[in-house]
């Protein structure tokens, strides 16, 4: 397993609410950071998985 990055959650957060991590399978996937896509001024969020560290993201409603 890789190691962890330091700016990436190591645990759940509390009050979390978690989603399945496609990559790993534990409910781990949380919420992270925002960020506006600099070409379609849409908003995306990302999501970090608290186990593997794996990321996604996703088109965030404004």
């Amino acid at each position: 397993m890789p190691a962890k990055v330091p700016w990436l959650p190591a645990s759940l957060p509390p009050g979390a609410r978690p989603e399945r991590c496609p990559r790993c399978g534990r409910r781990a996937l949380i919420p992270w950071t925002l960020r506006r896509d600099a070409r379609t001024l849409a908003v995306m969020r990302t999501w970090v998985c608290a186990e593997c560290q794996a990321t996604e993201e996703r088109l965030e409603a404004e």
